[in-house]
């Protein structure tokens, strides 16, 4: 069984923004994050979509700017595919597919032909769905099962990979989770400790998985109202009083608990909430 049952325990332990100790920083993976931006997107209370560009994800130095894209989004439930990619629930559970053809930049909307297209119904019934880009998604269905889909049309058509829906994990209820790409899988359980996993076939489907399937704890003090990851370990958690906190986990590939800057969360502002962290995480690949 894949999940809460499987998790390993270990006694490293990731700071959050107040601080404790982690292992000493080693650089396992390299991390290459796209030019001049990456993105991250969240819906507002007045229903428009903003885009968020970020200067420097690799270094958690880099500075944001942001820009409206979009209005009338208050209804969907959102997750971004990376590369632009949006994929949004409505309230009939039809999947619509989007895509920012602005999102490595600054300026305002572009979207891309076919943008809204309904590419799947039957949606509403997951408590968590995630992308790890390339089109792949991942999904939580009700009964705690981590099901695979992977999206392979072109503006906005209904096109999905063989073997989509398959379930290949279980044991996921009540798990806060977070794509990386590459098949990285970070968990984030109700005591708030991270785990870390990596699906080795996230392009074809099989419930093949590292570790045998075993999480690896990676850190501790993960109580964030809301988290993402711009790929490449670099993940992001916005605090209950608005503050967002960037870290870099350098072994997103292997699962070890290893730390950029020591572990030290670098403050992103705040003033964040309630802004999902829908991070593009195609944005840094891992090597």
């Amino acid at each position: 069984m894949l999940g809460v049952s499987a998790l390993v325990s270990m006694a490293v332990g990731l700071p959050s923004p107040c601080g404790a100790t982690v292992a000493p920083h080693t650089l396992v993976s390299q991390v290459t994050c796209a030019t001049p931006y990456v993105p991250m997107y969240h819906v507002d209370g007045l229903s428009q979509l903003r885009r968020w560009s970020n200067s420097s994800p690799a270094t958690g130095g880099g500075s944001w700017t942001q820009q409206q894209i979009g209005t009338g989004w208050g209804t969907l439930t959102v997750f971004s595919g990376g590369s632009g990619t949006l994929f949004a629930v409505d309230s009939q559970g039809n999947l619509r597919w989007y895509q920012d053809g602005g999102f490595g930049g600054t300026g305002g909307a572009a979207w891309g032909s076919g943008t809204g297209s309904i590419v799947g119904t039957g949606w509403g019934g997951f408590t968590t769905l995630t992308s790890g880009g390339q089109g792949v998604v991942y999904g939580i269905d009700a009964s705690g099962n981590l099901r695979w889909y992977r999206y392979l049309g072109t503006n906005g058509s209904a096109s999905w990979a063989s073997g989509s829906g398959a379930v290949i994990g279980s044991g996921w209820s009540g798990l806060k989770l977070i794509a990386s790409g590459a098949g990285t899988l970070y968990a984030v359980n109700s005591s708030g400790a991270l785990y870390w996993y990596r699906h080795l076939d996230p392009t074809g489907g099989s419930a093949s998985w590292a570790n045998n399937g075993s999480g690896q704890q990676v850190g501790t003090g993960w109580t964030f109202t809301a988290t993402g990851s711009m790929g490449g370990g670099v993940l992001l958690g916005r605090d209950s009083a608005g503050g967002l906190w960037w870290y870099r986990h350098t072994d997103p590939l292997g699962g070890a608990a290893t730390w950029a800057n020591s572990g030290i969360a670098i403050s992103q502002g705040v003033g964040w909430a309630p802004v999902a962290v829908l991070a593009d995480v195609a944005g840094c690949v891992a090597s």
